[in-house]
């Protein structure tokens, strides 16, 4: 029987999302999620707070 490779692991990047990605991005999940449930678990895999998406976007400057 022939073995397939592994695949090589994924590059893992690093780097801070702005607070204005961060306030779009939990607003977007929060819109597209199911209920209360499923919006937690999507922005906890995204590595979102739920307090990212309360208080409005951060002024640009």
């Amino acid at each position: 029987m022939r073995r397939i490779p592994a695949p090589p692991p994924l590059r893992e990047t690093t780097f801070d999302l702005t607070p204005e990605q961060r306030y779009h991005g939990a607003r977007a999940v929060a819109s597209a999620a199911n209920d209360a449930e499923d919006c937690a678990l999507l922005l906890a895999v995204l590595g979102l707070e739920p307090e990212d998406g309360i208080a409005g976007p951060p002024p640009r400057g």
